[in-house]
Formats: structure tokens, C-alpha cells, sequence
């Protein structure tokens, strides 16, 4: 997500708080020193300088972490897609994997760049996407997502093999470049009571929140040049020890 992108989702989580503590555009525009029309047209359009936002975060009550904070609860309930959307999704790793990028929020020039796709092959893509139904392309090739943000995948489903696929890829590139600084792997096996398992998979759970609260700041306040595409595969449970080394 641009930093545009991130205000204007920010600016709908702040609407709502500001709404449900009983502000109206004229007591907002009071505080701000502007007109009330000035305030109608920064909520409908949804874009401003990040001062300005922080400004109405104040006038709320709200630090800008609080806001965050609010912002990634409502995007923690991910939904499927439909399922005749999976399947045709899995007819086409590249447009699988160019909907990944999308919804990872790297914008077009970027994927065209790292994944040496021209402008043709680009628009070929999103008019995909369009033809199945996952977004609405708009001039400039600019996108409105016709499905719920963010999605969740069955792990059974259409998609599983390239998902499996995916994430096992990139475990084996982890572990070919511990020894580089950008990189870290660990992986162990012990004997543990289900409490303690319990436990660990809440500390996993909590890391992908704070996972997704950073890059959320980041897409904020960084230049997308200048932030990482970066994955987080984790898991833990019973280790079927036969299954994966037959003896």
C-alpha cells in the first residue's frame, strides 16, 4: 500500500471513530481553523499531508498508533474469495502470484520492474483479475477492489499446491542464505506439554500482528523504493516425524 493508499484507508477507520464520539464536519472545521466544506471534501477525497491527518487524530483524541492499531483489527478478518474465483485464479500461477503483489500493496511500477513484465503484460493481467471478478479497472489503470481486503486462502483448496509450493520455495531460499544478514531461519523440534504449545502459537500469533503493524507504519512514512518485499512463514504443532522422514 502507498502512502496514499494507507491515508485513505486510515482516513475511513477515522471517520468512524470521529462519528461514533459525536463530531460533525463543523465542530471538526472549528478546530482546524478551515471551512466546514474544506473538511467535507478532505473526508470525501480521502487524501491529505500526513500533518493534516495527524491534526484530526488529535481533534479525536487518537494518537496515530491508536488509529493504526484500529486500522489492522478491522483488516485482521480476512474472508475467501468465492470459490469458482480460487479455481480460476488456479488456472494461472502468474496471475495468482501478480494478485499476491497487488494485495501485498507493490504498486504496478514496481512489479512491472522486478518481474520484468511490460506495460502490455500488466494491463493483460488486471483485465484478467477483471474478467474473474477480484477488482474493477479503472483509467490509468487505476484499481477498485470488488472483494474484501485482506484474503484468505483455503489451504485446501484450489490454490493449495501453488501455496504449498510457494511457501516451501521460500523456506528452502531462507535457509540457503541464513548466513546473510537479511535473513533469518530457525527451526527445532521438542517435547512439550499442549500448554506450552498453546502458548507459543499465541507469541506466533502476536508476531504477525506486530509483523503487520509495521509494515502498515512503513508504507506510511517510507518512499515504496525504499521498503523490502518481505515474507514471514511460520508454523508449529505435532511433528509427524514418519511422514517426513520415512525410516
Amino acid at each position: 500500500m502507498n502512502d496514499g493508499q494507507q491515508r485513505e484507508s486510515l482516513f475511513s477507520v477515522l471517520k468512524q471513530v470521529l462519528k461514533t464520539r459525536g463530531f460533525t464536519y463543523a465542530s471538526i472545521a472549528q478546530a482546524l481553523g478551515v471551512t466546514e466544506l474544506t473538511v467535507k471534501r478532505l473526508f470525501k477525497d480521502r487524501d491529505c499531508k500526513m500533518s493534516r491527518l495527524l491534526e484530526v487524530c488529535e481533534i479525536a483524541g487518537l494518537s496515530l498508533s491508536d488509529l493504526v492499531t484500529m486500522q489492522e483489527r478491522i483488516s485482521s478478518s480476512a474472508q475467501f474469495l468465492p470459490a469458482a474465483v480460487e479455481q480460476s485464479l488456479a488456472k494461472s500461477s502468474r496471475t495468482f502470484a501478480f494478485l499476491l503483489l497487488l494485495v501485498s500493496w507493490v504498486d504496478l511500477k514496481r512489479i512491472g520492474a522486478e518481474c520484468q513484465l511490460s506495460e502490455q503484460q500488466i494491463y493483460l493481467l488486471l483485465r484478467e483479475l477483471e474478467k474473474i471478478g477480484i477488482i474493477e479497472l479503472q483509467p490509468d489503470n487505476k484499481i477498485k477492489y470488488l472483494v474484501n481486503l485482506p484474503i484468505r486462502w483455503r489451504l485446501d483448496g484450489p490454490l493449495s499446491d501453488q501455496i504449498k509450493s510457494a511457501n516451501m520455495k521460500y523456506i528452502s531460499h531462507c535457509i540457503d542464505h541464513d548466513s546473510d544478514p537479511e535473513y533469518e531461519f530457525s527451526a527445532a523440534s521438542r517435547l512439550m506439554s499442549e500448554t506450552s504449545v498453546a502458548q507459543i502459537q499465541e507469541s506466533m500469533r502476536q508476531l504477525k500482528r506486530d509483523f503487520d503493524y509495521l509494515a502498515t507504519q512503513d508504507q506510511m512514512f517510507y518512499a515504496s523504493k525504499d521498503l523490502l518485499l518481505t515474507k514471514l512463514v511460520v508454523g508449529v504443532g505435532p511433528f509427524p516425524i514418519l511422514e517426513i522422514f520415512p525410516m
